[in-house]
């Protein structure tokens, strides 16, 4: 009989069953780190919309003030960020209220258009 216990390298996760394994890079580069700013960007955003009561097909307008990471992410996903939140004018202004950005201080302001 034998025992086959995997252990990850730091860097590394992995999951076995039957006899399958699979091992996964849990690594974050900075595209990646960029991207989920983004994504949770989003994700504020669309709680913003729904909390002033914007219907689903209002257009707003959105403008930001974070820190270097957080704004260096939301340059460079602008149009996403633009077309999941139907943002017609988006830009970088110090207002709106502060809210948390995975770990991140942004404000946030969000107007219909």
């Amino acid at each position: 009989m034998v025992d086959v216990r995997i252990e990850a390298k730091e860097g590394f996760n992995v999951g076995m069953q039957n006899n399958k394994f699979v091992i996964l890079n849990t690594e974050l580069s900075e595209d990646l780190i960029l991207e989920g700013l983004a994504r949770e960007f989003v994700s504020k955003v669309q709680n913003i919309r729904k909390t002033i009561g914007l219907e689903i097909s209002d257009r707003i307008d959105l403008t930001y003030s974070g820190d270097e990471l957080t704004n260096k992410a939301f340059d460079k996903f602008k149009e996403y960020i633009m077309s999941e939140t139907l943002a017609v004018n988006y830009s970088e202004k110090d207002c709106g209220e502060v809210n948390d950005i995975n770990g991140h201080d942004v404000k946030i302001e969000v107007k219909k258009n």
